[in-house]
Parts: structure tokens; sequence; C-alpha cells
């Protein structure tokens, strides 16, 4: 561990006569009075989650970690002595910490500050340690991390090292396992990171004694004998039921494609290899008996855990450490386990620890979802968009089973071979002529005829249940939430004719099963643990939910669920309605929303509140609100807080703020305040604060400081506090000071800059491989950017690919790329498919794109659409982006439009359009607008925007305000930009 060179050099070491450092004088014993065994020098800000699965250790001090290590290495591994190798400003050939233990044996823990872990750094850490000078004969070596480490390539290249290097035990400490180490250590976790951090991380949530190791979540799974209450759908009863029918409680199970694949995987299981399976597919398609069929299959000492209470994710979180061996984990409907705003990448982080562990294996994790909630957690972010759901996608990456709607024909031919034993088979394959056997005997015909008929007032309340969920209100509807939002939908007939009792009546009806299977709506009963509601709550029958979703996405929910969601909305939904008011339009809902969610302690919309604010030309409210979104790290409230302060004056009072926060190691606050102190600081002021911070192990002050002298032309100063922030794990700095030595010294220093880097631990795949590129050393630069393809990096294949052309040929090089592009890389396909086109496999390369599972991105639709219209298939493209659009492809939709437009065909495109609109695809709406608009139909294109602002398309807000305008209903536009609309549809006047 070091420190600073520029601010502490480096004594002069003595030689002995080999030419060795005299090793003696590299060790310190860390006794009783020792810095080391002191208190921490200065604590991270407290935790903000409550009962969080890990540590915010990242956030802990240089100074502070080598303490921590310490203190694990004495307190809790029980090292009877201990001693420091190697002295500030000293490098200490990757030792830092020995352990001396009972039996004498030694540990070397070693530390090393990385933002992104990954297992060429992994490689290097060792590497230096078991070639490095090495005065002592150490039987184990800890390699400390503050970074995550789950990762698949670091945990095969870990069980590489182990057993290239064996007998020496490698061990590898992340964040997780930190904390997982200081879990049942309240008195070092009070140490290090504060009371407050210990009072909610070490006793919060579960009791700590359910934690124990030796304590394992679930109950044997022998003891689960009733399918409903893991959520499997009750079937209907069948026709003319005789009074001494006893049928069972499902009829008998007919075995599909998806079922041997779930089946393998259990198999896999049983032969202790932990799997993970989603099963994705439509509501009431089988997705939760194939699971429960699935499990008949695990031995009886198996264990089944399926967390609930609180709620999904924080369940799931506060005992996935308690996952013991041979348990399957239970997550039907993954996503509100995944998806949640607060929770879901940590539980999405803690699954992947836990099926790559094998100490804790095998265990076997066994989710739903549906194909609308699995594409919202798995597809990547657009360009330049925050990804929400990294953690999750790593999760279910190649790990769907589709579930499809309907029976094939092998299906049915059992179906037909079981229905002589149970009558309810034998009505659904009489009834059905489509193969959907599982949504009849689910009674998803039956809900969809009780639906359908129902009188009025029954179809008002699904109706509120329908759009209050589909515009992200939680499962659990209150009662007094539905009762009012039912109102609006009513026409005043309707209303006029109601009895008083209307609404219990109603309810009670809706709670009556549908020929003894599912109802309209539920009663949801707490479970033990789970908090008791201070009123009733209701659930919406799966099949309708769904229906709803696809049925009623056009349309505007009523202003009466509007009005009532600030008051009885979910508490942990408020956030998530906020924004849907606000894409929908409804400004004043969405402030009301932000007012409540506020007053709840809530972060999250404090910039929405702001936004609102200066679109209602109210910018000193709109100040206020910026900078508290600023205090809560909300990036996108910055640019607007700075454009306002300096427009009302009140710049140095911004200044304050960001510089406050970036002294407590925001970056982007740093940033922000050496631009806008620029004028009224001399560079050596900006320097000398930065270098302040640096000292203080900000990274980010480390590498501006860089950078500013770069820009005064002190550069060996500036290479300094590069390195200093690319040792810290900044990857930034790694890049620019890479560039800054190849202009100064040219590339055979940079690579050897790099080196450097490298063998203290900082390393940056793609700097390596592009600087290695621009060197002209193609063969060692195709080798990194194809580790930097198998770690994740996307921008891989573009010089990549052009470097396997060059060293391997076409073929090769296609032979690399199609793995990655099958998968869903969009690069990777963009790369493979200009191969293919080089090569002269035009076929191919339309073949690869049309193939029926191929996941359609950006490149494949291009390449796709241009073979066709080349080749003169211009109908055939048309009916190819139809179908994709009709299954919810934008790019396909709007590429489709695109592409009638070029061919004339205009009013087809219109037409097509319009068309998808009414099927219920919101983006339709949105391009109908937009061509109506372009064939100066001004009137019908505001009626289209209207509608698609209503079904939360918020692009279309700023187009249908510049139209307005254009047409010459400014007052109008100015109004609609200002207070957004009502929920009928009509501009609104005020906030």
């Amino acid at each position: 561990m070091t420190t600073n060179p520029q601010h502490d050099p480096p004594e002069p070491i003595p030689a002995t006569d080999s030419g060795e450092e005299d090793v003696e004088q590299l060790w310190e014993e860390i006794d009783a009075g020792h810095r080391l065994v002191d208190p921490p020098p200065d604590l991270p800000p407290p935790l903000t989650v409550t009962a969080p699965l890990l540590l915010q250790v990242e956030q802990l001090s240089w100074e502070s970690l080598e303490h921590l290590i310490v203190a694990l290495a004495r307190e809790v591994e029980g090292a009877v002595r201990s001693r420091l190798y190697g002295r500030n400003g000293q490098k200490q050939h990757g030792i830092d910490v020995v352990g001396y233990c009972h039996d004498g044996s030694l540990t070397v823990y070693q530390a090393k500050r990385w933002k992104r872990f990954t297992a060429d750094a992994l490689s290097d850490a060792v590497r230096m340690y078991v070639e490095g000078t090495r005065p002592f004969d150490a039987t184990r070596f800890v390699l400390v991390t503050t970074a995550y480490t789950s990762d698949t390539a670091v945990e095969d290249r870990l069980h590489q090292l182990r057993t290239e290097h064996h007998p020496l035990d490698i061990e590898l400490w992340g964040r997780q396992q930190l904390s997982d180490l200081l879990f049942p250590q309240r008195a070092l976790v009070d140490r290090f990171f504060g009371r407050a951090t210990a009072d909610g991380f070490c006793t919060d949530g579960p009791d700590p004694a359910t934690q124990h190791p030796h304590t394992v979540v679930g109950s044997p799974i022998r003891d689960f004998t009733d399918p409903f209450a893991l959520e499997v759908h009750p079937v209907i009863e069948a026709e003319g039921r005789e009074p001494g029918d006893r049928l069972p409680p499902l009829p008998a199970y007919i075995s599909r494609e998806h079922d041997l694949r779930v089946g393998h995987l259990i198999a896999r299981a049983t032969a202790e290899q932990s799997a993970l399976a989603v099963l994705v597919g439509d509501s009431s398609t089988g997705k939760t008996r194939a699971c429960w069929e699935a499990i008949q299959a695990l031995p009886g000492d198996w264990r089944l855990w399926y967390p609930i209470a609180p709620s999904p994710a924080e369940a799931l979180l506060n005992g996935v450490l308690s996952v013991g061996p041979r348990t399957v984990v239970w997550l039907d409907e993954i996503e509100p386990y995944l998806a949640s705003p607060q929770l879901g990448e940590q539980a999405a982080a803690a699954l992947r620890e836990l099926l790559k562990d094998p100490t804790r294996g095998p265990v076997v994790v066994l989710g739903t979802a549906w194909p609308e909630h699995w594409e919202r957690l798995t597809l990547p972010p657009a360009s330049g968009a925050p990804d929400a759901h990294r953690e999750a996608r790593l999760l279910l990456g190649g790990h769907s089973v589709l579930v499809p709607r309907s029976f094939d024909e092998p299906a049915l031919l059992e179906a037909r071979r079981a229905a002589h034993e149970d009558r309810r088979l034998a009505e659904a394959l009489h009834r059905v002529g489509d193969g959907r056997i599982v949504q009849y005997l689910s009674a998803a015909f039956a809900l969809m005829e009780r639906y359908t008929t129902a009188p009025a007032p029954a179809q008002a309340v699904i109706h509120a249940a329908m759009d209050a969920r589909r515009i992200g209100c939680s499962g659990a509807l209150p009662r007094t939430l539905l009762e009012l939002a039912a109102v609006g939908y009513l026409t005043d007939d309707e209303w006029s004719a109601l009895r008083e009792g209307w609404f219990d009546q109603t309810l009670s009806a809706l709670q009556q099963s549908c020929r003894g299977a599912t109802s309209p709506l539920s009663l949801v009963r707490p479970r033990p643990g789970q908090a008791v509601h201070a009123e009733p709550h209701f659930r919406l029958a799966d099949y309708l939910d769904h229906h709803g979703r696809s049925s009623r996405a056009t349309g505007p929910a009523a202003a009466s669920l509007w009005s009532a969601l600030p008051e009885h909305g979910q508490r942990n939904d408020l956030v998530g309605l906020a924004w849907e008011a606000r894409n929908r339009g409804h400004f004043r809902y969405s402030f009301q929303l932000h007012l409540r969610a506020d007053a709840a302690g809530i972060e999250g919309t404090a910039w929405l509140a702001g936004d609102l604010m200066e679109r209602a030309e109210q910018p000193q409210e709109a100040l206020g609100w910026y900078q508290r979104a600023v205090e809560s790290r909300d990036e996108g409230a910055y640019a607007n807080l700075v454009e306002l302060s300096e427009a009302f004056g009140q710049k140095d009072k911004v200044v304050d703020q960001l510089t406050r926060l970036a002294e407590d190691k925001d970056e982007l606050a740093l940033s922000w305040v050496v631009e806008l102190t620029a004028d009224s600081r001399s560079t050596d002021e900006t320097i000398s604060w930065l270098g302040g911070l640096a000292d203080r192990g900000d990274a980010a002050a480390a590498r501006e400081a860089g950078e500013k002298l770069q820009q005064q032309g002190r550069l060996a100063e500036a290479l300094e506090f590069y390195r200093r922030a690319a040792l810290s794990g900044d990857a930034p700095a790694i890049r620019q000071s890479v560039g800054m030595v190849w202009n100064t010294d040219g590339p055979d220093r940079a690579l050897a800059w790099l080196n450097e880097l490298a063998q203290e631990g900082a390393t940056d795949l793609m700097v390596t491989a592009n600087t290695l590129a621009q060197a002209g050393r193609s063969a060692e630069a195709l080798s990194a950017f194809k580790r930097a393809a198998d770690a994740g990096h996307d921008t891989a294949f573009g010089v990549g690919a052009d470097l396997a052309v060059e060293c391997e040929g076409l073929e090769q090089a296609a032979t690399w790329l199609e793995p990655f592009a099958t998968a869903g890389r969009p690069f990777a396909s963009a790369a493979y498919l200009e191969i293919l086109m080089e090569a002269e496999r035009s076929d191919d390369a339309l073949r690869w794109c049309l193939e029926t599972e191929r996941r359609v991105d950006m490149a494949v639709l291009h390449t796709a659409v241009e073979m066709l219209v080349a080749s003169g298939r211009q109908d055939e493209a048309l009916r190819w982006l139809g179908s994709l659009a009709e299954q919810g492809h934008v790019f396909a939709l709007w590429r489709m439009a695109g592409l009638s437009e070029q061919l004339g065909r205009v009013d087809e495109a219109v037409s097509r359009a319009k068309k998808l609109a009414k099927q219920g695809h919101t983006s339709a709406l949105y391009l109908t607008a937009f061509l109506t608009a372009r064939q100066a139909n001004g009137e019908e294109a505001i009626s289209w925007y209207r509608k698609a602002i209503l079904a939360g398309e918020p692009f279309a807000i700023a187009e249908m305000v510049d139209l307005l305008k254009e047409i010459g209903r400014h007052d109008e536009g100015d109004r609609l930009r200002k207070y957004g609309l009502e929920a009928d549809g009509q501009i609104a006047r005020d906030l």
C-alpha cells in the first residue's frame, strides 16, 4: 500500500551485496501501538438502504482499507502476529500484510483499488506475487478489492490460477465477500462504517440469528404438497360434475418441449451443478405449473424457499445469504424481484453470486415472466440511456425457456389420451379449437366471458384496476383507490342508477370464482411476516391484467384514477407513477405525486419537480428543487441547476454547494466546480484544491488535476496524478495518460506505461487493445480485443473485426463474431454482417437476419431491408417489417414507414400505422401523428399527437407544441408546454 510519491518521496533503500533490497528494512511489526491498529482515520457516508445486502466498502478511503485488512487478519481470522511488508512510497512486490496463525502458517493479504475488477487484473496480481521477492513461505494468498468480483471470467480464472499454483491457496475478497465477513462482526462494522450503518446492516431486517451460516432458509421440499401455495393457477370444475366425482386438484400434466429443457436443468442440479431457468410466456400458459412439475423430480432432502415478505425484492435480499446447498429458490413472477428501483439490481447481483459460489451449491433458481417483463429486464438500454438493469441482464441472459401459448400436435395427442380419465381435459379439447388448452383449464376464457358480460359497475371496477396496473401500480390495489377511481369509468346515467352499497356488492361479486378456479378480483391476505394493510387490498386476475395492458394500451386512464393516486397509491409506487404521469402529459398529477413522495422521504422526483416548475415559468421554485435533486446525486439536475443559478445571480451559492459535494467524492460536482471557477481561480489554486482531494483518496480529483497540469505543460506532474487516479480504479485516467505519453514519447513508451500500470493493478483492456492497434502490433491487439469482447466490451467488435480480417481472414473473423452476434450483441451483429457482405455471402447474411429466433437490432434491420430492396423484394421487406412492428419492434415500425415513403406509398404508410395503433401499439399513435403532420393535415395530426401523449409517448409533447404554434394556435402551444394535458386530453390551464 503506497501513498503519493509526489508528497511523500520514498527513502533510499540500501542494497545487499547480491543487489537485492535489504528485506528486513521492509518489515514493520504491527503491534499494539502501530498506526494500523488505531481507529480508521475517516468513515464513509452511512448506508441509505434498510437491511442492505452489501456494505459500501468501495467508499472506504485507502487508509481506512489498510486498517480494515489488519483488523480482519487479527480479529476475524485470528492471526497471532501481523507484519506490514513494504514502506510508504516503496513498491511492495504485491505484498501488504502478512498474518501468522497459531500453527505457524502464513497468510498474505494484498489490497489494490479497482473500479472494475477483471480476470486479467486477477492474473496480474497473482503473477506479481508469485514472481516477486518472497522472504517467507506463505501457504495462502488473499487478494482484496472493494470492487464487485461477480464475473464468470473472473471465477474461471481464479479456478485456473488455483490449479496452476497449487498448493498455494488463492482467495479473492471482493465487495460481496467483505460484506459476508463483516456481517456477524457488528463491532468492526461500527468501527469502520459508523453506528448508523452497523444498525442497518447488522440488525435491521431479519433477526441476525436467522442469518447464521448454519441456519438456512426454506423448508423441506417434501413438505410442499399444495401447488396452489406456490401460485399454480387453480383449474375449472368439470361441467356436469356429480357430487361423488373425485378429481385430483390438477389434471394430468401434458409434457411439452419446454418441460424437457427444465428437466435437463433439474438433472444438472441433482448432479451437483447450480442452475437457473426463467419460463417466459403469456399469462395462463402453464409457466408455474411447469416449474411445479419439474421440482417433483428432486430428492426429498432438497429445500424450497419462496421469498415474499415484506416485499419480494426485500425478502430475497434479506435471506439470500442463508440459502444453503440443495435449495430451490422459487421466484414466481420474477419482475418484482429484479425490477425494483431501489433493490432490483442488488437482488440480481446476489443471485449471480449465489449461482457462482460452489460452496453454496447446488441450487436451482426457478422463475416465471411475461414477455414484456422479460424484455424490460434483458434488453440493452438505448445509446446514452442509463443502464437500469445491467445486473439483471447479466443474470438472466441465456436462461429463458419459452412457454408457447398453444399445444402443438404431439401435446394435443397426449391430452386426448389423458382426457379419458379427466373430464376437464375432455371439455377443454372439445371447446378449444386453437390449442389454448391451459388457458381454458385455468378459467382464462371464463374470466374473459365474465368480464365482457359484466354489468357496468363491475366493468368500471375492473377497468380501474386494469388502468392502475398498466400505469405502474403494484399488484395489491387498495380498496379506497378502486372505489374512487371506478366512478370515472361510469357514465352519468350509470352513476345515477347506482344504489347505496353498490361498491361493496360489486366487490363481493367480483371475488366469486369462475367455475371453481380464479376470480376477477381476489382479496390479498398478508402472509406471516408481511405488514397488515390498514384497509383491504385486492389483486386483479393475471389474465385480465395481461389483457388490459394490450386492449387498453392506447387509451387514457380516467381523471378519477389520477386524482386518487397521490393520496391512496402505494408508497413504493409513487416515484414511478410521478414519472408516468409526466410522460403522459399530466403535469399537475405528476407534481402532486412528487409532493407525496417527497413528504414520505422518497428520493427520485426532485429533478422532475424542478423541470415541471421551470416549464411553468416558476424558476425560483425550480432552482430549489434542482438543488434538492443535486443533493441526491441526480445526474440530470446538475446542468439545470448551473444554468438557472447563473441566470438568477446565484452562481456563488451553487458553487459552494457543488464544492461541498465534490469534497464528498461527487465526481460530477467536481467537474462542474472546476469549470465554474475557471475564471475566478488561478490554475495553481485549482490544482492545489484538487491535489488535496486526491490525497484523501478521490480518484476523480486526481484525474482532474492531471488534466489541468497537462494543459499547463507540466507533464511529469500530470502523469503522477494520472497514475494515482488509475490505481484507484479510474479508467478514464488510464486512457488520458496513455494518450499524453503517446503524444510526447511515442508508442513504445505508451505501451511501457500501460505495462507499468498493469503491474500495479490498473488495467483497461480496451485502452490496451486500441494502443496496440495504433502501434501496428495487430496480432497482440486482436488478442486484447477478443479478451475485451469476452469481458462484455461491445465496442471491441469495431476495430477488433477489422484486425480479425487482417490477421485471420474473412471466414475466421466471421466464425469469431457469429456467436456474439447470435447472442444479440448489436456491435457484433453489425461487424458480422459487414464481413459476410465483404466475403460475398450476401445470401447467408440475409438468411441469418431473417431467422425466426433472431433478435433484431438496428444492424440486422438495416442490412436485411437494404438487401431485400436491392434485390427488388420491397413488398417482402414491408411484410417483414410489419410483422416485427406487430411484435412491438419500434425501429421496425418507423423503418416500415420510411420505406413506404421512399417507394412513394405514403398513404399506405399512414394506413399501416393507424391499423397498428388500433391493435394497441402506442408508438404507432406517435408515428401516425408524425406522418399526418408531414402531409400538412394539421388538425388531424394534433388529434393523433394528443392520443399519443395520453398513451405515454413523451416525445410527442414537444412536437405537438411546435405544430400548434405552426398553425397559429400559439396560446394553446404555450399552455401545453407549461401545464400539459388534463386526463381527458384537454390542454391544461395551470398546475
